[in-house]
């Protein structure tokens, strides 16, 4: 009723301006006219004001069409919102819900009981209730992948059981997921909280998509948010879990201010913050009603330990593990659908390369594959060994980019300010976008012949004066141009 009040008046205010302009029109033309006319007669001042009317009675004429065309575009809008409503209650419909199901009068959740005959309380929580039930047929399947990896690691950091159902309502249970702000990962961690808890986040790794290491990161993060609290004698996982959305400061802000330490008695500035928790709670209660509410339990995925196994690899160097994969009787397409954390190696161009450039940096991981891999133990004893090699692998040059420094570079991949310049036979800090630089290779090659590039010099002549080829010396200095300058040391 009151949107149909306001496209009501909206049309009658337009009607008002074009009728008001047209007006002005007509009358500003006779105006000129009239100027024209010398001493007009009362015949000719009648004669004016009927072209007048009629004037304006055409335009008031073509300005009804148009209005009359407005209204046919705002039916055709309405029809379209008619129209989507009708495809979002289609879309909701895949869930099919028991209408007879009643809301319990309370649920018990981390130790804490939530009364839902409270009118405030139930108005809200059935209000979420409604949206999440709508879901569950993604998330309740995919529990059954997951939900035994979170009770293993909650019971070891003695964090309640319940809390499991926080992830679903961060992430729907998805390794993949990313907020508009940048959280990722099945707990939905941001970069700097995510590094504060010892999750390794770089150019090939991103373990906020680890469901092994991101869990004991959000069990490490509750624990935290609880003690802290506590000392102000808010001893309430509730609140532990509120904290997780808007960080420990902020609860505690909430609570000096308001005075209160219990969840139910303080009142969130930021409505997200508080609906996590009641997420969560109405996420448990549609698991322990599953069969009540949808008429059927749905089938769960088999747990992702009965599918893999777990097995350890060190590096020294970057290296692709598409030949590793290979000798754990798998593919390297097969390791990153269980491991997502692995990154696919993004290249210069801003383009992700083929799936078989699937790159591990230096360090000790953990790598999940297919239990029904067979392995080939010779091949990965020469595979281990191999990466076992320092400074070598699938990285040997780096080309700089605008803002690179020696240090940055060096700390990319794991090797040295002092390495780089000696393998590159520079003498000063100084590098240049587009110079490529070699970055590993033992340090005896700088015991080979160089040539120290002079004012003038050329690489044809260079390459004259030490008896070599242009196509050795770019090979050698891995150069991909014959661009050169004073001070460049050149091995040939």
């Amino acid at each position: 009723m009151r949107e149909k009040m306001i496209k009501k008046i909206i049309v009658v205010l337009i009607i008002i301006l074009l009728t008001s302009c047209s007006i002005n029109r007509i009358f500003e033309k006779n105006e000129i006219e009239q100027k024209q006319v010398e001493n007009p007669s009362v015949a000719s001042f009648t004669e004016f004001i009927q072209t007048t009317e009629d004037s304006l009675n055409n335009e008031i004429l073509l300005k009804n069409n148009e209005i009359d065309s407005l209204y046919a575009v705002i039916e055709e809008m309405n029809f379209s919102v008619d129209s989507l409503m009708q495809a979002l209650e289609i879309s909701n419909s895949r869930v099919l819900v028991n209408a007879d199901f009643q809301i319990p009068d309370s649920i018990i959740f981390a130790g804490r009981k939530f009364d839902l005959r409270n009118e405030r309380l139930s108005h809200k929580f059935e209000k979420i209730f409604n949206l999440e039930v709508q879901s569950a047929h993604k998330f309740i399947p995919r529990s059954g992948k997951y939900f035994a990896i979170f009770d293993s690691i909650f019971s070891m950091h003695k964090i309640p059981l319940d809390i499991k159902y926080l992830a679903i309502a961060e992430s729907r249970l998805s390794l993949m997921a990313t907020s508009r702000v940048g959280a990722a990962g099945i707990w939905q961690f941001m970069k700097g909280t995510a590094k504060g808890f010892g999750l390794k986040i770089d150019s090939f790794v991103d373990e906020r998509r680890d469901v092994f290491k991101s869990t004991v990161a959000a069990a490490k993060l509750l624990k935290n948010n609880y003690d802290h609290l506590s000392k102000l004698g808010a001893n309430d996982w509730l609140l532990a879990m509120s904290a997780y959305n808007a960080g420990a400061g902020s609860i505690s802000r909430v609570i000096k201010e308001q005075g209160g330490t219990d969840f139910f008695e303080l009142i969130m500035k930021a409505d997200e913050t508080h609906n996590f928790v009641w997420r969560a709670v109405a996420i448990k209660m549609i698991f322990e009603n599953e069969e009540e509410i949808f008429g059927k339990k749905f089938e769960r995925e088999k747990p992702l330990l009965e599918l893999v196994r777990k097995e350890n690899i060190k590096l020294k160097g970057h290296y692709k593990i598409d030949d590793w994969a290979n000798a754990q009787g798998t593919t390297v397409g097969k390791i990153w659908e269980f491991n997502p954390w692995i990154k696919i190696y993004k290249r210069a161009r801003k383009k992700y390369s083929p799936i078989n450039d699937v790159i591990l940096p230096p360090g000790n991981f953990t790598i999940l594959v297919p239990k029904n891999g067979k392995k080939n133990l010779n091949e990965l004893a020469a595979i281990k060994r191999k990466f076992l090699v320092k400074n070598a692998g699938y990285f040997t040059h780096h080309t700089v980019k605008k803002g690179d420094t020696l240090y940055d570079i060096a700390k990319k991949y794991k090797t040295t300010v002092y390495k780089i310049k000696s393998l590159n036979g520079l003498k000063s800090n100084i590098i240049r976008p587009g110079q490529k630089l070699k970055l590993y290779g033992s340090l005896k090659d700088s015991s080979k012949e160089y040539y120290v590039v002079k004012k003038g010099d050329t690489l044809s002549g260079i390459a004259r004066k030490c008896n070599t080829s242009i196509s050795k010396i770019k090979s050698i200095n891995g150069l991909k141009s014959s661009t050169i300058y004073p001070g460049q040391k050149l091995y040939y």
